[in-house]
């Protein structure tokens, strides 16, 4: 688990990241019984997209042959975008997070070969394996990239840190799903402003979105939580973190000062079973208990996954924020 903290700050504090209980998004959306027509419609139209060309987040032209049909995911932050496309890895690195995070347990079942993590993939697994591509974070690559090279064709993408829907889009290309991808993109923008709509009445109400750990306390600027755009633009606190920020470490007194009218928090290191434990050690702490959020009775927990800024944690997020606001 120290490591997957350390993937989590590494990424989601210090590069910077965006940015539940509530019911889990479904693994196949738009696939009833009833598109079983279109789905073979949308295989013929495939069938006829290959070889293509990709040129990835380094630049680097790559010549995919035919559709990829064994993908080694060496980007844990990555998988809700893979599943959302219906294309789950053969392999992946970190996949403790299926156990961890509420957005993915529809997939946590799903057969996947754990190679490891991503700071130290296990190359004799990998090879074992024998993936037709290997989808990496441009920020390793070159790490360990010309290994991987070694092993399958390697496209690198961007961490694409508040742009879950141009990291789908570029996976859409990969995988020749270029519609499902876009399909995708209005459902969940579209619940999004839908909900936006439904929180208006909140307006006058401030809110914080908290990242709790070990006496560690991160204000996070989630955009599909504060974004007047593209989120649900609920108001934060006058002196809530810098929203020009992806998110800042606070005290509890900083905390304190802010004092926001509804709290919603998280596990900072992507485990939302070890929350509960923050909690119960924040229950006899004076200035926890003197927050307005939590006299009130006003604090909700959301799932990790909302870190990742994937597509099904911030769909899961929406609901878990619509759920608890709407309930009242």
């Amino acid at each position: 688990m120290k490591t997957l903290i350390r993937l989590f700050l590494s990424f989601a504090l210090l590069a910077g990241i965006l940015a539940g209980c509530a019911g889990t998004p479904e693994p196949n959306h738009n696939q009833a019984g009833a598109g079983a027509p279109e789905k073979t419609e949308e295989a013929k139209k495939e069938a006829g997209q290959w070889p293509r060309k990709y040129v990835d987040a380094l630049g680097r032209e790559i010549v995919l042959e035919k559709k990829p049909q064994k993908v080694a995911l060496l980007f844990f932050r990555n998988f809700e975008h893979l599943f959302l496309l219906d294309e789950a890895p053969a392999a992946a690195t970190d996949l403790n997070v299926l156990d961890e995070w509420e957005s993915l347990a529809p997939y946590k079942s799903s057969r996947i070969t754990d190679i490891g993590s991503m700071t130290n993939p296990n190359l004799e697994k990998l090879l074992e394996v024998g993936p037709d591509l290997i989808i990496m974070v441009s920020a390793r690559y070159g790490s360990y990239g010309d290994q991987m090279e070694k092993i399958a064709p390697v496209i690198t993408v961007d961490s694409n840190e508040n742009n879950w829907q141009g990291a789908l889009r570029e996976y859409g290309k990969i995988f020749g799903k270029e519609q499902k991808a876009e399909t995708e993109i209005t459902r969940i923008e579209a619940l999004i402003t839908n909900s936006k709509e439904k929180l208006k009445k909140f307006s006058d109400k401030t809110f914080g979105v908290i990242m709790l750990g070990d006496k560690v306390f991160w204000g996070f600027t989630t955009q599909f939580v504060f974004n007047k755009e593209s989120g649900l633009a609920l108001q934060p606190p006058r002196q809530y973190v810098n929203m020009s920020t992806k998110g800042e470490q606070i005290s509890l007194e900083g905390l304190a000062a802010m004092n926001p009218d509804y709290m919603f928090v998280a596990d900072i290191g992507g485990s939302s079973k070890k929350l509960q434990g923050y909690l119960n050690d924040l229950e006899s702490n004076t200035a926890w208990k003197s927050l307005n959020a939590i006299k009130n009775g006003r604090m909700y927990a959301l799932d990790s996954s909302i870190a990742a800024g994937g597509p099904l944690g911030i769909e899961l997020g929406v609901k878990t924020i619509m759920k608890n606001m709407l309930a009242r």
